[in-house]
């Protein structure tokens, strides 16, 4: 699985059902129908604004963060219909999307309106009480990006969907939650869950809130794989690439000149389970709140990823 292709598809599962939705505060997923679904358990994570333009439309990401799970970990949650959903029943089903290519993965998009046209890996049926609310709990998923559908059973309709990504490992990240503007930030990652004596990358980064959300990723594509252009804006710098995107060393070099003065990244590969390292900066770190972001990524891919806020003083 391309860690870079999975992060492309996330940022678009539920961008093709931006019309449906008109809010979202975490943990809950707005209608317009006026009806909400919060998930419990997910580990969230803060994303950057996200632009696509496709032969068959332009979408923006409609979140500010989108859920993750990690590996065998139950996906529970409630839905909370309108007073005109109360004692009906309606459907929850999980979707495997295609990793592999991002071209295919929006294919897959494009049949969520009606349920016939899709095989979801699990549904299930929920009956709502006398004020319309229902809980679901799904047994754990595979690892690999999914989208969590809420339908209609009768119709067979699509009525919402979100996105959910399940990680193959758990991980904790260990980071000073305060730390001074001259300090050197020691980080450690460890694994929780997951195959032990495999070669694992760990990456750590860390920007500014502000510049987190600030930052923008924009896609276009005339549905040939070759021809497909990613643009990475962080401030008033940019890079492009051509091509489904993927990971490599390469692009790791394109990004960090791109980076701005106020953040760091550092990068190590190990066979154990944790791994310590170190974000330094040239300076002084500007006083304010930054975005640390942690990943593991290995061959069987994307293991775990996790986010904190650390507060500069």
């Amino acid at each position: 699985m391309r860690p870079a292709v999975l992060m492309f598809i996330i940022f678009c599962v539920s961008a093709a059902y931006a019309e449906n939705y008109n809010n979202y505060t975490l943990p809950t997923y707005s209608s317009k129908s006026g009806s909400w679904l919060t998930l419990e358990g997910a580990n969230d994570i803060l994303m950057p604004h996200i632009n696509l333009d496709m032969p068959e439309g332009k979408w923006t990401y409609p979140y500010d963060y989108y859920p993750v799970y990690t590996r065998n970990q139950n996906i529970s949650g409630t839905f909370f219909g309108t007073s005109r959903m109360a004692g009906s029943t309606i459907g929850v089903a999980v979707l495997k999307l295609n990793t592999s290519s991002f071209q295919e993965a929006l294919k897959e998009l494009y049949r969520l309106e009606t349920l016939d046209k899709v095989e979801p890996t699990k549904f299930i049926s929920i009956f709502l009480n006398g004020t319309g609310i229902g809980h679901f709990s799904i047994n754990g998923q595979a690892s690999g990006l999914y989208a969590l559908l809420v339908v209609d059973p009768k119709k067979l309709s699509v009525m919402s969907a979100l996105p959910m990504l399940v990680t193959d490992d758990g991980i904790s990240v260990e980071s000073p939650s305060k730390a001074t503007k001259n300090e050197t930030l020691k980080v450690k990652i460890k694994v929780l869950q997951g195959q032990r004596n495999i070669s694992r990358k760990f990456g750590t980064a860390i920007v500014t809130l502000e510049t987190y959300r600030a930052t923008s990723i924009n896609a276009s594509s005339n549905s040939s794989k070759e021809r497909m252009t990613s643009t990475i804006r962080i401030e008033n710098e940019s890079l492009k690439i051509v091509g489904e995107p993927k990971i490599s060393q390469e692009i790791v070099d394109q990004i960090l000149p791109i980076l701005p003065v106020d953040s760091a990244l550092a990068l190590a590969e190990s066979n154990g389970t944790e791994s310590e390292m170190f974000l330094m900066h040239d300076g002084d770190w500007k006083p304010g709140r930054y975005v640390l972001t942690c990943g593991v990524y290995s061959n069987n891919g994307l293991g775990g990823i996790n986010q904190k806020i650390i507060e500069m003083v």
